[in-house]
C-alpha cells in the first residue's frame, strides 16, 4: 500500500470520525448488555471489581505525569492517551454493567435507592460513550474522580459481603475510606494546579467522606435481598411459617398480624434486620433486632407482629424491611377490605 493511500485513509478516517466513534460506542454498550448477563449468573467474577478499579485510579493519576515527561514523543502522546482513555473506559464500562443487576435485584422501586440506581447508570454510560468520558469526565479533575470515587465504593460494598463475607460497620468503613481516599488523589491534584493548600483538600475529603457515610441509607443493601412476605393471623407451631396466611385483613378495632419475610443472603454471611409497621404511611411498630444468616435457597425467614388498632376499609398495612444502618432491604403491603 502506498503512502499515498494511507493518507487518504487517514483522511477519510478523520473526516468521519464521529461516526466511527458512535459505532464504537454502540458496540459498547452491547459489550455492556454481556457484561449484564455475566453479572446476574457469575457473581464470583467480582473478586476482580477490584483490580479493574486500583488499575483506572493508577493510569488516571499516571497519565498527565506521563504526558508531560520526555519518555514519549510529541507525535505519539495523543494515541498513548487514546489507548488509556480505552482501557479505563473497557474496565469501568464492564464493572458498572456487571454489577448493575446485583444491586437491581436488592433495589425496591420506588424508594430512595432509586437514586442510587440512576447514578449507577449514569456512571455505566459516561463510561460508555466515548464522547463523554473523553471529552468531558477525564477533562475534568474532579469529575474523573467523582465517577471513580462513586464506582469504587458501589464494586466495594458488593464484593466484601458477596465474596469475603464480610458485612455491617466493616464494610461501610472499607467502602467510605476507599472511595474518599480515590476522590482525595484527584482533588490533591486538581489542587496542586489549582494553588489551594492542604488545608482545603483535607476538607473536601473530610466531607466527602461525611457524604458517603450519611448517604448509606439510598444504597441498595445488596447483596441483601427480599424473596417474599407472607402475612398471617397466627403462626404455625414451628414459628416458621404464618397460618393461615391470609391474602388482605378485615375491618377490626383491634387485630394482632404476624408477617414472616424472607430475606436472600450469601452463605457466611450474617447481618442484623428491623421490621418496621405502618398503617397509611404511619408507623405504629418496630420489631427488634433480627439476626439473619445467608446461604438458604428459598431466604432466611424472619419473623415478626403488630397489633394493629382501629382497622378500617380501604386502609394498607405495610412492612418495611431494613438492616441495621437503616438500608431498606424490601416492603410488602397488605390492604383492609
Amino acid at each position: 500500500m502506498s503512502r499515498e493511500q494511507i493518507d487518504r485513509i487517514g483522511r477519510f478516517l478523520v473526516r468521519h470520525q464521529a461516526i466511527f466513534w458512535t459505532l464504537h460506542s454502540l458496540w459498547a454498550l452491547g459489550w455492556g448488555i454481556g457484561f449484564i448477563v455475566a453479572g446476574s449468573k457469575h457473581t464470583w467474577l467480582l473478586r476482580y471489581g477490584l483490580a479493574s478499579v486500583g488499575l483506572v485510579w493508577a493510569t488516571s493519576l499516571l497519565l498527565p505525569v506521563l504526558l508531560r515527561s520526555p519518555l514519549i514523543s510529541e507525535e505519539r502522546k495523543e494515541p498513548a492517551r487514546r489507548l488509556v482513555l480505552w482501557t479505563q473506559k473497557w474496565q469501568l464500562q464492564g464493572l458498572a454493567f456487571f454489577i448493575l443487576p446485583v444491586y437491581h435485584r436488592s433495589a425496591t422501586y420506588p424508594s430512595r435507592n432509586t437514586l442510587f440506581m440512576v447514578l449507577l447508570v449514569v456512571a455505566a454510560l459516561a463510561a460508555t460513550i466515548d464522547v463523554v468520558y473523553d471529552e468531558y469526565v477525564t477533562r475534568q479533575t474532579w469529575l474523573l474522580g467523582a465517577l471513580l470515587a462513586f464506582t469504587a465504593f458501589a464494586c466495594v460494598n458488593l464484593t466484601l459481603p458477596m465474596i469475603w463475607h464480610v458485612g455491617g460497620l466493616w464494610n461501610l468503613a472499607a467502602g467510605a475510606f476507599l472511595a474518599t481516599s480515590v476522590f482525595v488523589s484527584f482533588w490533591l491534584r486538581h489542587a496542586s494546579e489549582r494553588g489551594r493548600s492542604l488545608w482545603q483538600v483535607a476538607a473536601v475529603g473530610l466531607l466527602f467522606l461525611l457524604v458517603v457515610t450519611v448517604w448509606r441509607p439510598l444504597v441498595p443493601p445488596a447483596p441483601l435481598r427480599l424473596v417474599s412476605a407472607t402475612f398471617g393471623t397466627s403462626l404455625s407451631e414451628d414459628r416458621l411459617k404464618v397460618s393461615p396466611a391470609v391474602a388482605f385483613l378485615s375491618p377490626a378495632q383491634e387485630a394482632r398480624v404476624f408477617v414472616v419475610a424472607a430475606i436472600q443472603a450469601p452463605a457466611g454471611l450474617a447481618e442484623g434486620v428491623r421490621h418496621v409497621w405502618s398503617l397509611d404511611g404511619r408507623k405504629v411498630s418496630e420489631s427488634r433486632l433480627i439476626d439473619v444468616e445467608g446461604g438458604r435457597v428459598q431466604g432466611f425467614r424472619s419473623r415478626s407482629s403488630a397489633m394493629l388498632r382501629g382497622l378500617a376499609h380501604g386502609q394498607r398495612v405495610r412492612v418495611e424491611v431494613s438492616t441495621v444502618w437503616g438500608q431498606l432491604i424490601g416492603r410488602s403491603e397488605i390492604e383492609v377490605r
